[in-house]
């Protein structure tokens, strides 16, 4: 008996480790708090509902490190905190990096690596409630290309 439970340890132990030491694929990313380098040119766009009222913004930065970084943010501009979403992906990518959840000021910053040479893809949303003049939306890509 105390053979097996041994083997069954260490067989454990390594799926365990397996578990801890698994890589972080880059749709589990974490967000950052300050998006590094600078706006892209074309953004903020504005996020709009079904009558094209507008209630908040989505940012696109650039920085040169890492092989080229890209970060997206959604800001909100009414009060009180709201659901709100902001995905982020380059174009070899089929998943992209997401923050979801509900906000006061901002969702985000969710930030792809690797992006020099390639096209970037990023949305936002923003909902004050319920029905679609509630829904606030704004997408774009390709976009950042090189």
């Amino acid at each position: 008996m105390r053979s097996f439970v041994r083997k069954f340890a260490v067989v454990a132990g390594v799926v365990v480790a397996g578990v801890v030491v698994a890589p972080v694929t880059q749709a589990q990313a974490a967000t950052v708090a300050t998006c590094p380098g600078s706006e892209v040119s074309g953004f903020p766009k504005s996020l709009k509902n079904s009558l094209g009222e507008l209630a908040g913004s989505l940012h696109l930065w650039y920085s040169s490190a890492n092989g080229g970084t890209n970060c997206a943010k959604v800001y909100d501009d009414m009060s009180g905190s709201h659901s709100m979403s902001v995905s982020i992906r380059r174009s070899d990518q089929s998943t992209p990096v997401t923050d979801s959840g509900t906000f006061s000021t901002y969702a985000g910053g969710v930030v792809v690596t690797g992006t020099n040479g390639k096209c970037i893809y990023v949305s936002g949303n923003l909902s004050l409630g319920s029905g679609s003049v509630n829904q606030f939306r704004a997408s774009a890509g390709p976009v950042a290309c090189g």
